[in-house]
């Protein structure tokens, strides 16, 4: 890594207990051809060996240590200590090819109004195997409908996930940053991407750039994907407020997400405020049936059940 006083790129890794894939993420940084850069890590309060491991890189980084935050509020930390014209993030269990930083830096000096560029992304398993290539162009084309909420955020474009991100650090500063209301890591790229997508265009490089890790799905901490699906609802309706198609999509996905809340109290045996999700609902959109049946369900004796049995299915299934 070059020695400068003002690096082009800062690049933001944020981990928490990132033990078993920090080090190669970092490796994945140190091989880049474009060479201007400054890496800085921000440990979201790791309890494994992650700092250790990041230390041992320490001629090459700078190691920044907070309480158990979030990533949003780490990858902030991260661009509040940064210098770089440019802001890259890595997720710490992700991995970038060698000229992920070259080909973005080459399409902007080329491209100077794009202030944000993303790429393609090829999917790995945990053991670092090739599950599959070009994973977003993948999901274009299987897109069924421009309705989706992805395709409505960015405009027609696939989500930008952090590792593939390369954008001016002045934007993300004038956009305030990751929400500090989403807490465990879910959704948050999404609502501060949508921002900016709504004020730029997000450009989308169709190159595979970095090896994306999926892990197996875990279950969330304290319906925490569901308490910031609603919050990221929320905030869309508030940026699409002006936007008649944009916030009816919205609208409808949050009246599908409390008659499912309804569904989950009604399964726990909560009849009243199940019910009151359902009317709720129903006073909106009298014709969504399957709302309907369960608003109808929540009056009957077994409905309880009803779903309990389900439930116990689906667990064994």
């Amino acid at each position: 890594m070059e020695s400068s006083a003002l690096p082009t790129v800062s690049v933001v890794i944020p981990v928490f207990n990132g033990e078993r894939f920090i080090g190669e993420a970092i490796h994945s940084v140190l091989d880049q051809t474009f060479r201007d850069f400054e890496i800085i890590v921000v440990d979201d309060g790791s309890t494994d060996a992650t700092e250790r491991i990041v230390r041992q890189f320490s001629g090459s980084l700078s190691y920044h240590r907070q309480e158990n935050c979030g990533v949003g509020v780490a990858r902030n930390l991260g661009v509040e200590r940064s210098k770089g014209e440019w802001i890259a993030f890595l997720d710490a269990d992700d991995v970038w090819y060698p000229t992920k930083l070259a080909d973005q830096l080459y399409f902007t000096s080329t491209h100077r109004d794009r202030l944000f560029v993303y790429s393609d992304m090829d999917i790995i398993d945990l053991d670092g195997s090739l599950v599959q290539r070009s994973c977003l162009s993948a999901k274009i084309a299987r897109r069924k409908k421009q309705r989706d909420l992805i395709a409505k955020a960015f405009n027609g474009g696939p989500f930008p996930y952090p590792s593939t991100v390369l954008l001016k650090r002045e934007l993300f500063l004038q956009a305030g940053g990751f929400c500090p209301l989403f807490r465990h890591n879910y959704h948050e790229d999404f609502e501060l991407f949508a921002r900016l997508a709504h004020v730029i265009p997000l450009h989308f490089m169709g190159q595979s750039l970095v090896k994306y890790r999926r892990a197996p799905k875990r279950k969330t901490v304290s319906g925490s994907s569901e308490e910031n699906w609603r919050i990221l609802l929320t905030r869309l309706a508030e940026l699409w407020r002006d936007d008649a198609e944009r916030l009816e999509l919205v609208k409808w996905l949050l009246d599908k997400h409390s008659s499912d809340e309804g569904k989950d109290l009604l399964r726990s045996g909560d009849w009243v405020n199940a019910r009151n999700c359902f009317q709720m609902v129903f006073w909106r959109r009298p014709f969504y049936f399957k709302n309907l049946r369960r608003l109808g369900l929540s009056y009957l004796p077994y409905a309880r059940e009803f779903y309990g049995r389900r439930k116990s299915r689906d667990r064994a299934g």
